[in-house]
């Protein structure tokens, strides 16, 4: 493998040996052993509703869903106790437009762009159109 990320010519493009090592244990393979649960327990979204105690839901397997989510109410009480500084919220306001932003000219007056693809489309739909009004018209002349 030839290794020529350093700019400073420190490589000098030559080919990099790894160690080969034989002794090399197999890696672990993680093997689940039935469907995997990402779905939250009965018990857990009952407490978190608050239709059960938490001592109810500590005692089953369930401590560590409840640590969680005790762990993020934490967090956000904490987040929304938090208050933006000042000078941000005076450089946020002052980056909002004082006036609706209007259009400078309206859609109809704009300049119109063909494109050699748009034409081509727009030629193959005007002849398909022409083809099956002329095979309706030649159907219900008969």
């Amino acid at each position: 493998m030839f290794d020529d990320l350093q700019s400073d010519g420190l490589n000098d493009g030559r080919k990099r040996e790894r160690p080969v090592n034989s002794e090399r244990p197999l890696a672990d393979r993680e093997v689940p052993l039935g469907p995997p649960t990402t779905a939250i327990a009965d018990a857990v979204h009952a407490w978190l509703d608050g239709e059960v105690p938490e001592s109810s839901v500590r005692r089953a397997e369930w401590s560590r869903d409840v640590d969680f989510w005790k762990r993020m109410n934490e967090d956000l009480e904490r987040r929304r106790r938090m208050r933006t500084p000042a000078h941000v919220q005076g450089r946020i306001m002052e980056a909002i437009p004082q006036h609706a932003p209007q259009m400078i000219t309206p859609w109809w007056r704009r300049e119109f762009t063909v494109t050699p693809t748009s034409m081509l489309v727009a030629a193959a739909t005007l002849l398909a159109v022409g083809v099956a009004a002329t095979a309706a018209i030649l159907r219900f002349a008969r």
